[in-house]
Order: C-alpha cells, then sequence, then structure tokens
C-alpha cells in the first residue's frame, strides 16, 4: 500500500523528485489523503522502508512509479498502512522475485507444513527470503518480538 500510496502521489503531482514539505503539501491539501501530520507519517514510513531517497536535498522514489498499478479511485488511509510484519516480508519477497504474493504464501505455508507447525509463518517468511537471496535482515528483530511476545 505505501508503495502505491507513492507512486500515486509523484505520478500526480508528474514529477520525479520533490522536497519533503512540497510531498507533504501534496498528500494533505492537494490530493486531500491526509492530515498534514498523516503525510509526514506517510514520507517517514517510506523513507524507512527505503521507498523514498533523498538525493540533492528532495525525495526521489527508489523503484519505477510508472510499473504500480493503482486503481481509478485510489484514495488510501492510514489505517491501511498498519500492514503485519508477515505481510512486509511477503512482499519483499514478491517484489525481489518477481511472483505473486498469492505463490510467495503458499510457499510459506509449505515450509510450516514440512516444519510439522513447529516454525510460525513469519519464521518460515525469512527461510523463503533467505533461500531466494531476498535481504529481509532489517525484519529479523521484530519478528523475534512477534514470536516471543516482546514488546
Amino acid at each position: 500500500m505505501l508503495r502505491m500510496i507513492i507512486a500515486a502521489a509523484y505520478r500526480a503531482k508528474g514529477k520525479r523528485s520533490m522536497s519533503k514539505s512540497e510531498l507533504t503539501y501534496f498528500m494533505s491539501f492537494d490530493l486531500k489523503w491526509f492530515t498534514h501530520d498523516g503525510s509526514v507519517k506517510v514520507i517517514e514510513k517510506a523513507i524507512e522502508k527505503g521507498l523514498l531517497i533523498e538525493e540533492n536535498g528532495e525525495l526521489v522514489p527508489s523503484f519505477d512509479v510508472s510499473s504500480v498499478e493503482i486503481p481509478v479511485d485510489f484514495k488510501p488511509s492510514l489505517n491501511a498502512l498498519k500492514s503485519s510484519i508477515f505481510e512486509e516480508i511477503v512482499e519483499e519477497i514478491a517484489i525481489k522475485t518477481g511472483k505473486e504474493k498469492k505463490e510467495v504464501v503458499a510457499e510459506i505455508n509449505s515450509l510450516q507444513e514440512k516444519s510439522e507447525g513447529l516454525i510460525d509463518a513469519e519464521v518460515a517468511a525469512l527461510v523463503l527470503a533467505k533461500r531466494y537471496n531476498v535481504d529481509v535482515s532489517k525484519y529479523v528483530e521484530d519478528v523475534e518480538k512477534e514470536i516471543l511476545q516482546i514488546k
């Protein structure tokens, strides 16, 4: 969802780069997608996830925005950004391997079945990512916290 938000904003603006304040203003006031604070959170999360990178004081998408399918009536909400760690890992694997998300989930389910249910879905997702040489090291600590119920 975050990738779609960034792609839609840049495509709607018709620009390859924008300052943080310009992107915030555009999503808040022109597109009316979020409050000012909501737009700031979206941008910060996109930077954290590596979807936006800073070049010469401007934010630039790290992916081809024209390759993202965006529904005609697209209007995001902040609630849609609250994805689980599992969903994020699945998306990362799908993007890096070119596989459909449902295919990735099926492979994760298969790994869980082979382990006779001894590993959590998140751990199986990390294992699958490793098999495909997809770097998901940024999720390891969060997965550990989630499966051990550490807050």
